[in-house]
């Protein structure tokens, strides 16, 4: 065991910075960055039927480039012996092409050079095999109807670090810009500080916790391990987003334990505020222990679907070689692979499998904290009827679930954009009464967090109002009514009425809405026209019914105070 153990750190080491060791990269690191891609000339714009790479130099001294290296994914190739001028620019290509492309400004040929249209690491290395600078694009990066024709570009050389959110295609109409400044061009600061995504558990003594940015490798922050004393800590090279934890004893199996870690900062100086994240040795999952959750099929235009997975247990579940497919006549089909590394689904966690994080949190926002993990592709799932699948990574079937758009709520009008969420973890994903359309007091979909729909074990039918007394004065103290509920079923409309201690309404709150089982809407003290009301009294009228007739109706007092 301690001489495996001594060989994943020896071959760790050798693809990583150890930041005890002083970092001779410092000085250059960025000085010279790849600021253009053009990995698909095709269909041909008004640039050449030719890949390009476009680099410049941020520096104010010429940079000579003579035993320089450029990788392309796992493919290294030695640069020509030129220089580039301070603020200047030079086109790489493959020599055949060096002549369509010196129109463009100094341009140098490339041996074995080639761009993957799927995306790539790209990585420079000075005279002293020292990283200088290193991108990760993706073919997502490109808007499906642009994948062909069209350059990525950065848009501001002063956030060299900056990964997606610094790219963006050319809006120039030949498709890109090689040799000159950048069409997309634009101040874009990094202001935000840097976030740890999630942490692997690689043995009981070896971690590995990735962020969502390049750090700052003289500045990886303080790390402290419960119970536990860190003797090793590593930046992975070239991501700079990845850093290595070894411990000195090992975990001990079905205890859970708290990493805290503060202070990293990314390229551009931001510091990462404390986080805790919980680990544990990872166990063996029985069948029932991960379910389906939650599945959006039908988005609305412009969106992604996502697939919602929960993990009903108190065990550590390792996702590594899971995959999700559909439903193809009834045969499971088309899958794919959630993630080749080690994460870690925790303890009763809740996590929403997509193509694109970013897109559903912004079409679902919420207050609650939430989980997201980011897939290379995902299965088609159509919108009128279909299925979802999960399955381990020994390929065995853990949950499925067939679909119909039949299954939402009758009373939607459009189910465009709303989910189908899972009552009961414990019941069969099988059972049609098992499902509801999320509510639409949730914004229709609950991605990555308990659902809207779900059931307490211990259900209390009730609405309930905090504060009993508030003031909306807007200085953050108790400015606004917030009214919970919690349902002993799901799938019922309800209308949220206020009315004055004169009988005369006030302001309709909700108005036939699809709410879930559990939640709250919120009164901010004012009337339907917006202005404020006056202090005293007020009456909440809340009425409930569902598609089998049964109506209740509730009523709640709050008074509104003006200091």
């Amino acid at each position: 065991m301690k001489h495996s153990l001594a060989i994943f750190w020896l071959r760790l080491c050798l693809a990583t910075t150890l930041i005890q060791a002083p970092l001779v990269y410092g000085q250059v690191y960025n000085s010279l960055v790849v600021s253009e891609i053009l990995s698909d000339p095709t269909p041909v714009r008004n640039l050449p039927n030719a890949e390009y790479i476009e680099l410049y130099n941020r520096t104010t001294r010429a940079i000579s480039l003579k035993n320089w290296t450029i990788q392309v994914g796992e493919r290294r190739s030695l640069l020509p012996e030129v220089s580039i001028s301070a603020g200047a620019y030079l086109l790489l290509c493959a020599p055949a092409d060096t002549s369509i492309f010196q129109t463009f400004g100094p341009t140098a040929g490339v041996s074995r050079f080639l761009l993957p249209n799927s995306g790539a690491t790209l990585s420079l290395f000075n005279e002293k095999n020292t990283l200088v600078f290193s991108l990760t694009y993706a073919e997502q990066w490109w808007p499906a109807a642009m994948r062909g024709g069209y350059a990525l570009e950065m848009v501001d050389s002063e956030n060299p670090c900056g990964q997606l959110s610094n790219w963006k295609v050319s809006t120039h109409p030949d498709g890109g810009t090689p040799g000159r400044p950048n069409a997309v061009a634009a101040t874009n600061a990094d202001r935000s500080p840097p976030v740890a995504e999630r942490v692997e558990v690689l043995s009981a003594r070896n971690f590995a916790v990735t962020f969502n940015e390049r750090l700052d490798s003289l500045q990886l922050g303080d790390f402290a391990f419960e119970g536990r004393e860190i003797s090793h800590i590593l930046l992975e090279s070239p991501s700079f987003s990845t850093i290595f934890l070894e411990i000195v004893s090992p975990l001990n199996p079905g205890q859970a334990y708290q990493l805290t870690l503060q202070n990293a900062a990314d390229c551009a100086g931001n510091y990462a505020r404390e986080t805790t994240l919980t680990v544990g040795l990872p166990q063996l999952a029985d069948s029932g222990d991960v379910v389906l959750n939650e599945i959006l099929f039908d988005p609305r235009p412009g969106g992604v679907d996502f697939v919602e997975i929960y993990n009903q247990t108190s065990k550590f579940i390792n996702l590594k070689n899971w995959s999700i497919g559909n439903l193809n006549q009834g045969i499971p089909s088309s899958f794919r692979v959630i993630t080749t590394r080690n994460v870690l689904l925790l303890p009763y966690q809740f996590l929403a499998l997509t193509i694109d994080p970013e897109k559903v949190a912004a079409e679902y926002p919420t207050e609650h904290s939430r989980n997201f993990l980011k897939l290379a592709s995902m299965p088609a799932f159509p919108d009128k009827s279909g299925g979802v699948v999960l399955r381990d990574s020994q390929e065995t079937i853990f949950d499925h679930f067939a679909y119909e758009a039949s299954f939402h709520s009758p009373f939607l009008r459009d189910a465009e954009g709303v989910s189908l969420e899972r009552l009961f973890p414990e019941k069969p994903a099988s059972e049609r009464s098992n499902w509801q359309s999320a509510a639409s007091v949730v914004g229709y979909a609950t991605p990555g967090y308990g659902n809207s729909q779900r059931i307490s074990d211990q259900p209390v039918e009730d609405f309930f109002v905090e504060p009993e007394a508030f003031t909306p004065n807007g200085d953050g103290n108790d400015d606004i009514a917030i009214i919970r509920y919690s349902l002993p079923v799901s799938g019922q409309i309800g209308s949220i009425r206020i009315y004055d201690v004169q009988g005369r309404l006030i302001r309709y709150l909700i108005n036939n809405q699809w709410i879930g089982s559990e939640g709250n809407v919120q009164w901010d003290g004012s009337d339907d026209q917006g202005r404020p009301v006056r202090t005293g009294y007020y009456l909440i009228l809340i009425e409930t019914f569902d598609a089998q007739g049964n109506q209740r109706q509730f009523k709640k007092r709050v008074a509104v105070v003006h200091p």
